[in-house]
């Protein structure tokens, strides 16, 4: 088996510790011939994998964050209407280095350098693989998350804060974020949305001042907590929407917070309910701003768009998985927060 593992040096949580476990249990897996490069800036990990097919190489292995992910698949696929088919070009491996990770973890790969190594090993031995469904926006693709609102602003100023040397620190996102939401409170964005299902079930929203498309159950985490906003998603089904009719006010502070998974209690989710959209299994959606918004792709922000057409490609890549389904993720931060609580 002949695999090409791209690094990204500048992944938040990438450690020389991390690499040589990896290193050592790719070593054990019999007939892998692998060679190993390092990104150097921003973009060229699809310049490395563009053009790239199964007689190249049998598999990439991204040693990076949901970014790195990201720019590995629009390398190899190319734009959405001319991508080849699956089996064409390389399978997919993951070494999650990023600060969510959330492709890698919601595959079933642990975060945890000692387990993650003998994961990878096992599933490249027994050759594991599955396909998987991609979203897709406009003539890119996305694997996690894509979407207008509050989280992109947040990406975007945070992009800013790190391109001056600061670390993006937990603290910092907090910070980010508070001021985000008290931008939106003058003048909040305003996002009509217009989506089909696969069961030709028809959405059609107007000034909705946040909502994101995922991929992935859950949209993402908060250190070891999933985010879960549709729990029937899942890699083998259209894109789950979320969106908020309105943050602003007491009301818009209760839905940020349901959004990362407080608030589950009947009352409080009553409440709220009226602010909320979730539409599942997603196949064709567009996205219309009257003025340029901030867009993000995978954790990545992508610039300032008025309109965006998002879809989904099932069976598009092939993935290298641990061995077995991993659980579909049904639990909010809320109550594993209780449980922890309740434990100790």
């Amino acid at each position: 088996m002949r695999a090409l593992l791209i690094s990204n040096p500048n992944a938040t949580t990438q450690s020389a510790f991390t690499l040589r476990r990896v290193a050592a249990a790719l070593r054990e897996v019999e007939g892998l011939h692998l060679r190993c490069v390092f990104t150097h800036y921003a973009g060229h990990a699809a310049e490395m994998c563009r053009g790239l097919t199964r007689r190249d190489y049998d598999v990439v292995i991204a040693v990076g964050g949901d970014g790195t992910v990201n720019e590995i698949i629009n390398g190899l696929l190319g734009p959405v209407d001319s991508a080849p088919a699956a089996h064409e070009v390389p399978a997919l491996a993951v070494v999650p280095t990023g600060s969510a990770n959330v492709f890698a973890r919601a595959l079933g790969y642990q975060p945890y350098p000692e387990l993650l190594a003998s994961q990878l090993a096992q599933a490249l031995r027994e050759d594991h693989r599955r396909t998987i469904c991609l979203g897709t926006w406009n003539e890119g693709w996305f694997a996690v998350n894509a979407g207008f609102g509050i989280d992109a602003t947040v990406i975007e100023r945070v992009e800013q804060v790190r391109s001056r040397g600061f670390a993006a620190t937990p603290l910092r996102y907090l910070v980010v974020s508070t001021e985000a939401w008290l931008r939106t409170q003058a003048k909040p964005p305003s996002i009509e949305v217009r989506a089909t299902s696969g069961a030709g079930e028809v959405l059609n929203r107007h000034t909705m001042p946040l909502l994101f498309a995922s991929n992935t159950n859950p949209w993402t985490f908060l250190g070891p907590l999933p985010v879960v906003t549709n729990p029937r998603n899942s890699f083998d089904q259209g894109l789950g929407l979320f969106g908020l009719t309105s943050i602003r006010g007491l009301g818009g502070v209760a839905s940020m917070l349901h959004l990362i998974g407080v608030g589950h209690q009947r009352w409080f989710e009553r409440w709220i309910k009226r602010r909320t959209v979730q539409f599942d299994d997603a196949t064709s959606v567009e996205l219309i701003c009257p003025e340029p918004e901030h867009f993000q792709v995978d954790g990545e922000y992508e610039g300032d768009y008025t309109s965006v057409t998002l879809g989904c490609v099932p069976d598009a890549v092939e993935v290298f998985a641990p061995q077995g389904k991993p659980l579909s993720v049904r639990r909010s931060v809320g109550h594993a927060l209780r449980d922890f609580v309740r434990v100790r």
